[in-house]
């Protein structure tokens, strides 16, 4: 154009005549003739320029030999929606292999597609998506990640509720307790390690090597949600609900030195697992459990904490989630019976028992005392923990347990009887794999031990 028009304005067009006609109708001042169409000479279609982004954006076109390109192409892992697999990610590829010789990345991750509660795709057309700022301030950027990984596995579309952004910050909210709980205790530097408290360690150590190799496993094959849940109730269910519950100290009183550097460190790693989540709330707490410390982000620590602990029998686990068990089983009896939480209880047992335990048991279900028995304790509810009996005395209605015991042997004699046709099968005895022959027998043990039990308790009320 003319000085005097310059910078005018500009007009999309298909062709020269089309955008002449154009500009005339949207700029009648250039009726006089005195201006000159100039076609930009730094454009390209939007799909034609987004798939030269992974050569370009390191300016590789103009400059294909750069140290930047050399360095940062090829990347490993592309992640996109399967909405655009031709128009994006199959001319990137395209691209790649016509510029450098090479493809742009090893690996592609389909996202899914995230919908209304009807099913629809969000979109601006429809005004079904929600303000991702309005969420991030009402629940927090971690809580609205979090919530939405926690229902995105691999390839599946997401149906949107606020719901799972409140669930997030849920989240978010106990880690922050956890955290100002641990950081609140007072600290007995002489003080000796309870056996409640190694129990608890040696456990919660071996549960924490565990589920580091199972999240590996679950990130090399993409599984990213599932990865999450894994951490999500390795941080709620056995770090708050059991470790922390176990080496608590009473109200009031002082924790040793050696079960606080353990926490300490069992919360960073959960840290580090939960990071690549939950950036911000992880790196806030990082920082302030190593103040003074060189350590200049959680990013870059792939340092794995040591704990006070010395060589751990693999078997504390199963032989942990049997505690669990019998714990929970005096909550319910509690609970059913309205026996206060405060109450202490006698917890008799009959049959093989690990002792190992004891305080455990004692600290969460409130037990004064442990008492092997050959006889059911007069007044008393029973239940198997595997084939050991446990009881807890209580005022019962004799009439309503023997109800209770008849229908559970109804069960176990059902499920007994399918086990037997199993084992009375020749073919099946035969063919299958001596583990599976031996695991039925063992079903076929416990079930009759239970039954012999449930018997035998109902004798015992009928006197």
């Amino acid at each position: 154009m003319s000085k005097e028009y310059k910078n005018i304005g500009c007009i999309v067009a298909e062709t020269e005549e089309k955008a002449r006609k154009l500009a005339l109708e949207k700029f009648p001042q250039l009726k006089d003739g005195k201006y000159k169409l100039v076609q930009d000479e730094d454009c390209l279609d939007t799909w034609f320029s987004s798939w030269l982004w992974p050569v370009s954006v390191f300016d590789g076109i103009n400059n294909p030999d750069n140290e930047e390109i050399k360095y940062y192409y090829p990347t490993n892992d592309l992640v996109t929606g399967p909405d655009i697999i031709f128009f994006w990610v199959a001319r990137m590829i395209m691209a790649g292999e016509q510029f450098r010789d090479e493809e742009p990345f090893k690996n592609v991750y389909f996202t899914g597609i995230v919908r209304d509660k009807l099913g629809r795709k969000m979109s601006k057309q429809l005004g079904n998506s929600p303000d991702p700022i309005e969420l991030m301030n009402k629940y927090g950027a971690d809580g609205v990640r979090m919530g939405m990984l926690l229902s995105a596995p691999a390839g599946n579309d997401i149906h949107f509720d606020e719901s799972l952004c409140e669930q997030g910050r849920n989240f978010c909210n106990k880690i922050w307790n956890a955290f100002r709980l641990i950081k609140g205790w007072e600290i007995d530097y002489l003080g000796e390690m309870p056996r409640k408290n190694e129990v608890a360690v040696d456990w919660f150590e071996l549960v924490l090597r565990k589920t580091r190799a199972e999240v590996a496993d679950l990130f090399s094959k993409y599984r990213l949600s599932e990865a999450l849940m894994l951490i999500y109730k390795l941080f709620w269910d056995d770090f708050c609900s059991w470790y922390l519950e176990i080496i608590k100290p009473e109200y009031g009183k002082p924790i040793d030195k050696g079960t606080d550097n353990c926490t300490t460190n069992f919360f960073e790693e959960i840290l580090k697992l939960l990071h690549p989540f939950m950036p911000f709330i992880t790196e806030e707490l990082y920082q302030h459990l190593n103040l003074g410390d060189d350590k200049k982000s959680i990013m870059f620590d792939n340092t794995v904490n040591t704990f006070c602990t010395k060589e751990i029998n693999a078997n504390i686990i199963p032989d942990f989630e049997t505690a669990k068990e019998i714990i929970a089983n005096i909550r319910t009896i509690r609970q059913q019976k309205n026996i206060s939480p405060k109450e202490t209880i006698t917890l008799y047992v009959k049959g093989e028992y690990n002792a190992e335990y004891d305080e455990v048991i004692k600290k969460l279900g409130n037990v004064s005392e442990i008492k092997i028995t050959d006889e059911k304790p007069l007044n008393s509810i029973s239940y198997l923990v595997g084939t050991t009996e446990f009881f807890v005395p209580v005022e019962i209605n004799v009439e309503e347990e023997i109800a209770k015991m008849q229908a559970e042997i109804k069960y176990h004699e059902g499920f007994l009887k399918s086990v037997n046709a199993k084992l009375g099968n020749e073919k099946f005895v035969a063919n299958a794999k001596s583990e599976v022959v031996e695991n039925e027998r063992k079903k076929q043990a416990d079930a009759e031990s239970k039954i012999k039990a449930l018997t035998e308790s109902i004798n015992q009320l009928k006197k």
